[in-house]
């Protein structure tokens, strides 16, 4: 049976997703597709599965066969930059594929030049509220929701920046 859970994700904090991925397989519902704020399950509580999440971009298979050689099933990929892990918890020898400090500073590094360059096309993108303006009440409502997001771009990737 499929089943739908509602989650608000922060897309740079892969540590706490894998974490909460692991713990609902561990309720026997298993992570099968993500879109937008939704996550899909598989409901099987004779198996439970440790989640790993990775980000790169352009992919190659090269790239998910390392991920199978180390024991890693493939899931799914998100905005195609986000791809989804899983191996059997009752396997002894699970360990994440990319652990050491210099890897898991390389996967944020490609994660925020990602990030920005989606923000720089965001800012891009909101020139024709200034270059436009007129005094329109829909332009102010405009800008305070560009400010917003301004906001939650800077405050994540001072986060990012942190770890």
């Amino acid at each position: 049976m499929t089943i739908r859970k509602l989650r608000i994700s922060l897309s740079f904090n892969i540590e706490k997703e894998e974490q909460w991925l692991t713990e609902m397989s561990q309720k026997g519902l298993h992570f099968q597709h993500h879109k937008l704020l939704w996550y899909e399950f598989e409901e099987d509580p004779t198996k439970s599965y440790v989640y790993q999440i990775d980000f790169r971009q352009n992919a190659q298979m090269d790239y998910f066969k390392l991920y199978e050689d180390a024991g890693w099933e493939y899931v799914i990929g998100s905005m195609g930059v986000f791809h989804y892990f899983r191996t059997d918890a009752s396997n002894p020898s699970i360990r994440k594929l990319y652990s050491d400090n210099e890897s898991i500073q390389d996967s944020y590094k490609r994660m925020i030049g990602f990030y920005l360059l989606v923000f720089f096309l965001f800012l891009i993108s909101q020139i024709g509220i200034v270059v436009t303006w007129n005094d329109f009440w829909l332009q102010y409502v405009l800008l305070g929701i560009d400010g917003v997001v301004i906001v939650l771009y800077l405050y994540m990737f001072s986060l990012v920046l942190q770890k």
